[in-house]
């Protein structure tokens, strides 16, 4: 008798477990879908808007004393 008894309260104990897991599983995964629309729709541009995120390379700057600078004449045929 014991053991029905044992096995009748585990079981109902697991059904319990299983239905509140399910219930906060589900509230999460909704908000977790909420916040990542809210912040799609927040990182969404408008057509035509322009936004400049990094500054490009200036390129090579040589320094005025560094290398030789050859002076040639064109030749004509």
């Amino acid at each position: 008798m014991a053991l029905i008894r044992f096995l009748l309260i585990l079981s109902i104990i697991y059904i319990v477990i299983r239905f509140i897991t399910r219930f906060v599983l589900r509230s999460f995964v909704k908000n977790m879908r909420n916040s990542a629309n809210q912040q799609t729709q927040k990182n969404q541009k408008k057509e035509g808007d322009v936004t400049i995120n990094s500054k490009p390379n200036q390129g090579k700057k040589i320094d005025k004393n560094e290398g030789d600078y050859v002076d040639y004449e064109e030749l004509k045929e």
